[in-house]
């Protein structure tokens, strides 16, 4: 069939459109995280399982990523859950705060997390520096130590704008890490004869994420209900630091800009120190906390498909647990960007790193809870 000039542009505009498209698209990539997503929730209530939902999601992704390499080309939707989903996580978290939860527990407590998030932050990396650590990997590795793991460094990650390879590194880092402090905490609080308060205390001061706070703070010898409860608030106030935390970063990495951009000529712009996300993130949480996030009851009929009766919503654990989803898939695609060969490229220094930030919170978060 003969074309005519213009017709024959058009169909080879139209097949480059067209084989761009198939390149391109993300929900490939978007369907696979979702896919890893489930798997990792699944797997983590499955009985006598350590682990938490973020940390399986991560292996997962990470082992498929290493063991099927043609999965590079879902990164064109992996980039999107990472960089567009992942921020909109991160303010559903918000729902699942309570500030009410601070003066339950006192300034006692408020006061020594604000000491130990600082303490751990700056002294991980000032010692970085000993185990020729770069500045944002460190600051990553440190403020998942000192606030909530996981979370704390993909909030960080792009204010002080670490590439992909630092996240993967300081998440892999805090979790392995975190795993070890959650199974040698009982042990030590069962040899010490710490009381449930001190013990719950010591707990969510000094673990790093909060199912492995939840997980350790539990088992407590005597009280694992008391001792769970405390440490599960304590937890929560650290996290409720996040955002502050997070702007004391931004700043930091500003100012060091700012110091530099005497010499390459470029300008810092203060306006991007705190991103969207963060400032929702805060507003979320103080929705919670005022009461605008209730519990909606719908009564439905006799025709409603699962048949009548009131059926109740609480509007705070459905957006909290949307977040949870969403930064469990979030690290499903960190998993599938990962390879081995580049963590191997990190080398032993991050894990030493984040073993000595752990220790010594370990070590202070005891002092403090004991005092």
């Amino acid at each position: 069939m003969n074309l005519s000039p213009k017709e024959r542009a058009f169909e080879n505009k139209f097949r480059k459109n067209l084989t761009s498209w198939r390149s391109n698209t993300p929900w490939p990539g978007i369907v696979f995280c979702a896919l890893l997503t489930i798997s990792a929730f699944y797997i983590h209530r499955l009985p006598y399982h350590p682990f938490s939902a973020v940390l399986l999601a991560l292996l997962l992704g990470m082992l498929v990523r290493n063991l099927f390499p043609a999965t590079a080309h879902l990164k064109p939707g992996v980039d999107v859950v990472i960089k567009r989903l992942l921020p909109m996580g991160i303010i559903l978290l918000g729902a699942g705060l309570d500030f009410y939860d601070l003066l339950l527990l006192g300034l006692h407590v408020l006061f020594g997390v604000i000491i130990l998030i600082g303490v751990i932050v700056i002294a991980t990396r000032y010692i970085a520096r000993y185990f020729n650590v770069g500045d944002k990997l460190a600051m990553l590795i440190g403020l998942g130590t000192a606030i909530c793991g996981s979370s704390a460094i993909i909030a960080a990650a792009p204010v002080i704008e670490s590439d992909e390879r630092d996240i993967a590194i300081s998440i892999a880092t805090v979790n392995l890490l975190g795993v070890v402090s959650m199974l040698a905490f009982p042990v030590i609080g069962t040899m010490l004869l710490l009381s449930p308060e001190v013990y719950g205390v010591w707990c969510g001061l000094s673990i790093h994420a909060t199912p492995q706070v939840i997980a350790a703070g539990f088992t407590h010898h005597l009280d694992g209900q008391r001792a769970g409860e405390v440490a599960t608030i304590v937890k929560l106030t650290r996290i409720s630091l996040l955002g502050p935390a997070v702007f004391c970063a931004g700043l930091a990495y500003a100012s060091k800009r700012r110091k530099e951009a005497v010499y390459i000529g470029h300008e810092v712009n203060y306006r991007k120190l705190l991103p969207s996300f963060v400032i929702f993130f805060l507003a979320m949480a103080s929705l919670r906390t005022i009461g605008f996030l209730p519990e909606i009851t719908f009564h439905m009929s006799e025709r409603f498909v699962f048949g009548q009766g009131d059926h109740t919503l609480n509007l705070a654990d459905f957006l909290g647990n949307s977040g949870k989803w969403i930064i469990t898939g979030a690290m499903a695609g960190v998993g599938l960007i990962t390879e081995f060969r580049g963590m191997k490229t990190g080398g032993i220094s991050p894990l030493l790193l984040g073993f000595v930030a752990t220790v010594l919170i370990s070590i202070l978060g005891l002092v403090y809870a004991v005092l």
